[in-house]
């Protein structure tokens, strides 16, 4: 339930982003295409800030912030490096196209993460790395 609820978090960011930015560009009277280039790169461009670059900031995205995980590299528990963050973004809309596949026929078996990345408690992280996060 955590992941979801940050998925869920973080996808409202970006749709909010994209709102702000249809309500703009209609008020500017901004062109049909125009205007879609305005809400795809703002919905985008603060899902790309906010999974990418705050998480190799921070560790986590904002979502994954409000409910406590944390998204590290599987081998070494480090935080990740921006070409695996950038991959497993891109990645997460492709996830999203197979998890519908996935809930129309009734599959069991959810998609593990990808890139080589996992999300973790961020109170279990700190239990095995103490100095994690200072």
């Amino acid at each position: 339930m955590r992941r979801f609820g940050a998925i869920l978090l973080d996808g409202l960011l970006a749709l909010i982003a994209g709102y702000v930015a249809l309500s703009s560009a209609d008020h500017a009277g901004l062109p049909a295409l125009q205007t879609f280039y305005a809400v795809a790169g703002a919905a985008f461009g603060l899902s790309f800030l906010n999974y990418v670059l705050l998480t190799r900031i921070a560790g986590a995205s904002l979502g994954k912030f409000a409910v406590r995980t944390r998204v590290i590299r599987e081998t070494d528990a480090s935080r990740p490096r921006l070409p695996r963050l950038f991959r497993r973004w891109l990645g997460g809309y492709l996830f999203l196209v197979v998890w519908i596949i996935a809930a129309c026929f009734d599959m069991e078996d959810d998609p593990e993460d990808f890139c080589g990345l996992r999300l973790v408690r961020y109170q279990d992280l700190q239990a095995l790395f103490p100095a994690y996060g200072r």
